[in-house]
């Protein structure tokens, strides 16, 4: 590429926005600072490239300059990544001559504005533009230095983006851009939700920055535990962040998500299935809610490592189509980035539609010191990417990790960057899967058949709390069916159970969300009382015993109550369902005494299901009514004694009668002389 003489010095200008923000250069010494305010994101032919340089430096104006060498254009993505990493090798197809700062008057916040003509092909040659023989990705370093020529004080390397619309029958590359909406989990073990004003003001700035480029075509991948922290959020603000979100999605794709990022190979591998689906339900309901839209249940976007296992019960749940990182794949070897969707190697029925998430594009979301800069590195290496086969309809996939942290600078840069592009087409996930071609295998006499890839082992990560997530959901379980279906506290009390499975938590806070699960559970029940030991007393051979059992809910409560007693029957039935609508609820228990006498009756207060014991008592019954065989033997021997008297009498008064009686004279016989 031939050059030519550009710049005779670098002007000052204050109007004018290119792009957004505030980038940190490279620096090479702690002495000064050169940062990338903004820069021309593509240059078309007979255009300019223009770059905004915020510079603090404590040496005086007049003895720092600004440098700036354009280089060649590089001819692979390797060579792209090691522009990058070291300084170019190559000989500068240009050097603008130094200015001193002294020379510039900076603008009312501190930027320094260089700008170099392009030469348009078409017309007559300009000295004083620069010359590209042929579109390209070109790299850029800026230095800031001791005037003449002196040591380099700062330095940072952009890249000038060179490039017009592909010609009639060549293809724009898609990128499917994914933007996680997510903050670490707002709510408390205890029940609290907190989010601290750093990540609400990082989520209010996505949210603007995607309401501004309504345009540009995304997918969003929003925590929906996030979610409905901005939702309930006491400060004005978080809520006026949600509807902004929701304002920007309705041109736009929203994944399903679990409620908050989960292990899913652990989950799976300790047999709590179970979870995962109480995870993405919750999760898909939320975000329909508090966004309005129904997420994508086909697409997953796999932010961590599968398994075959999971990929089998997410398509159970109608996931065909999926986003995994390359990293997550077993390599396979290809002389260009691969931008085709492929099938995934699984013992599924149907084999899910990949698309894999490039990680060398996800690097750049991680560089939270530069975003400006970093998000110009995103957009030409992107540009290097769609020079390979430009003929063909091909796709990318940028996955901002979770961990990344949205700012003005970096959003706004990059929304721009692609609404601007000549050569990259912003789309939704959904539209890549539709619109372009699965890639077909590279091997030898495979012919047309599709490439179909594996994963890669995944590691085993941190072992999940089995036994105390299986009794929670039991204890939760067991709460929920004392519940009107339109009380909410069992909602809360779940919520409290799926962030304790939250893949970002140390295993001591996950156990602390467990234990408050069951503190939460625990503090409810003890609202309720039975009544204490006490006596009563059956004056019949039938009766009823009064059960009062207390509530001081504040909200309509449905228990069990039961009784049982070997000396009792309960012809009515021993069990009842109970329904607590107020302070004290009173129900009675038909009884039938089998004998007389104390005995002990027992008092059982059980949530509905039965799985958890509310509150249990002990009754003193006393029976005094006698029994039926009881009474007939009494009457029998009063009957007896009766008879048995009244014979004595009449005996008694014979013997009295005298000598004269009959009696008397055998009487007398007997007496002796």
């Amino acid at each position: 590429m031939a050059a030519a003489a550009v710049l005779g010095v670098a002007t000052l200008v204050t109007g004018g926005r290119i792009g957004a923000g505030v980038g940190v250069a490279h620096a090479q010494t702690t002495h000064s600072e050169l940062r990338l305010g903004s820069q021309t994101p593509w240059v078309a032919p007979g255009g300019e490239f223009a770059l905004r340089l915020l510079i603090d430096t404590p040496q005086p104006p007049t003895e720092v300059e600004v440098v700036v060498a354009v280089y060649r254009a590089v001819a692979s993505r390797t060579e792209f990544t090691r522009s990058l990493e070291v300084r170019p090798r190559t000989v500068p197809i240009t050097v603008t001559p130094p200015t001193a700062l002294s020379a510039l008057m900076p603008d009312p916040v501190g930027g320094y504005w260089v700008r170099l003509p392009i030469q348009d092909p078409a017309q007559p040659l300009d000295a004083t533009r620069l010359r590209l023989d042929d579109e390209g990705v070109f790299p850029v370093r800026v230095e800031l230095r001791r005037v003449g020529g002196g040591q380099t004080q700062a330095s940072l390397l952009t890249h000038l983006l060179y490039a017009s619309p592909p010609p009639e029958g060549g293809s724009e590359l898609g990128v499917g851009l994914v933007l996680p909406v997510h903050a670490p989990p707002a709510l408390t073990a205890t029940g609290e939700r907190r989010m601290p004003p750093g990540t609400s003001d990082r989520l209010g700035s996505l949210a603007r920055s995607l309401v501004e480029s309504p345009d540009v075509a995304l997918t969003l991948l929003a925590t929906p535990e996030t979610l409905e922290a901005l939702e309930t959020s006491p400060r004005a603000s978080d809520r006026e962040t949600l509807t902004a979100l929701a304002a920007a999605t309705e041109a736009r794709q929203v994944a399903a998500s679990t409620y908050v990022p989960v292990d899913l190979p652990a989950l799976a591998g300790a047999n709590l299935a179970g979870e995962v689906e109480a995870q993405l339900d919750r999760g898909n309901a939320v975000i329909e809610r508090t966004l309005g839209r129904r997420p994508d249940a086909r697409t997953w976007i796999a932010d961590r490592p599968l398994t075959d296992g999971v990929v089998q019960q997410l398509r159970s749940q109608q996931v065909d189509r999926m986003v995994v990182p390359e990293a997550d794949l077993v390599p396979i070897a290809l002389e260009r980035t691969l931008t085709q969707p492929f099938e995934l190697d699984s013992d599924a029925v149907r084999r899910p539609e990949v698309l894999a998430g490039d990680t060398g594009l996800a690097a750049y979301f991680a560089t939270n010191d530069d975003p400006v800069l970093a998000a110009h590195h995103l957009l030409a290496d992107l540009a290097v990417i769609s020079a390979d086969q430009p003929s063909r309809s091909r796709a990318v996939v940028v996955v901002a990790p979770r961990s990344w942290r949205p700012g003005p600078g970096f959003v706004d840069t990059v929304l721009a960057g692609l609404g601007q592009s000549p050569v990259l087409a912003p789309a939704t996930l959904a539209t890549l899967f539709t619109d372009v071609p699965p890639a077909t295998s590279p091997a030898p006499r495979s012919g047309d058949a599709p490439l179909v890839r594996k994963l890669a082992p995944a590691q085993p990560g941190p072992p999940i709390a089995r036994a105390q997530v299986r009794r929670a959901r039991s204890s939760l379980s067991a709460f929920s069916s004392m519940l009107r279906a339109e009380n909410p506290l069992d909602d809360d009390v779940e919520a409290r159970l799926l962030v304790s499975q939250s893949a970002e938590l140390p295993a001591a806070e996950q156990r602390a969300y467990l234990a408050g699960v069951d503190r939460a559970i625990n503090d409810q029940l003890a609202l309720i009382e039975v009544p204490d030991e006490q006596s009563v007393t059956l004056t019949a051979r039938k009766g009823e015993i009064p059960v009062t059992v207390l509530s001081r809910a504040g909200y309509p409560v449905t228990v069990s109550v039961g009784v049982a007693s070997e000396k009792l029957s309960f012809p009515d039935g021993a069990s009842r369902p109970m329904e607590l609508t107020r302070l004290n609820t009173t129900e009675r228990f038909a009884v039938q005494a089998r004998t007389s006498g104390a005995f002990p009756l027992r008092l059982e207060v059980t949530t509905p299901d039965g799985g958890l014991v509310v509150g249990t008592s002990r009754f003193t019954v006393r029976s005094t009514a006698a029994s039926s065989v009881g009474v007939v033997l009494s009457v029998g021997a009063g009957l007896f004694l009766v008879v048995w008297w009244g014979r004595h009498v009449q005996r008694g008064r014979k013997g009295r009668q005298g000598p004269w009686g009959r009696k008397g004279r055998r009487n007398r016989r007997l007496i002796p002389a």
